[in-house]
């Protein structure tokens, strides 16, 4: 005799305590402690001995959080995102991913400048230091300091000591 084949699917929700989900995570769990009290994760349902239970929907939530801050997302962002579904989700996700974007490229194009007016600075020491000057304000080139080594001699020995001059 033969049974028809049954097919059963049914998901098995993973129930974990807080010391579980931070070694999955490798978050600490004063820091799940922190994002509870924040509004990112999902208050916990609690087990009879009053310890969180934790689904396996923390763990994704979790991983967006640091998702998130390892793109740059100040928490209140993520937030923001964490608590929409749907296509309002994904719509807040990509103008967010945009924006950030734009912010990296403006600080790009400043750390570009910056590293311009050191470099700039940088050769200008080197070819006063040849010239046998040390421009203290080289980034300044309308103003130079040059320092020569004066030697003097004192009661209780000879000193040497610096001679700074505007030119």
């Amino acid at each position: 005799m033969s049974y028809p084949k049954l097919e059963v699917n049914f998901k098995v929700k993973h129930q974990m305590k807080i010391g579980e989900l931070a070694e999955r995570t490798g978050i600490p769990a004063s820091t799940i402690r922190y994002y509870e009290k924040e509004g990112l994760l999902p208050t916990p349902q609690r087990g009879a001995n009053g310890y969180r239970v934790y689904q396996d929907s923390a763990l994704e939530r979790l991983d967006l959080i640091q998702l998130g801050q390892k793109l740059g997302f100040s928490l209140e962002t993520i937030r923001t995102i964490a608590a929409l579904h749907g296509s309002a989700l994904k719509d807040a996700l990509l103008g967010q991913l945009d924006a950030r974007l734009e912010e990296i490229d403006r600080l790009r194009t400043i750390l570009e400048e910056q590293r311009s007016s050191v470099a700039g600075a940088k050769e200008r020491v080197l070819a006063a230091l040849v010239r046998g000057e040390c421009r203290v304000q080289a980034a300044q080139p309308n103003q130079r300091l040059v320092v020569s080594p004066i030697a003097f001699h004192h009661p209780s020995g000879t000193y040497s000591k610096v001679a700074v001059m505007k030119i």
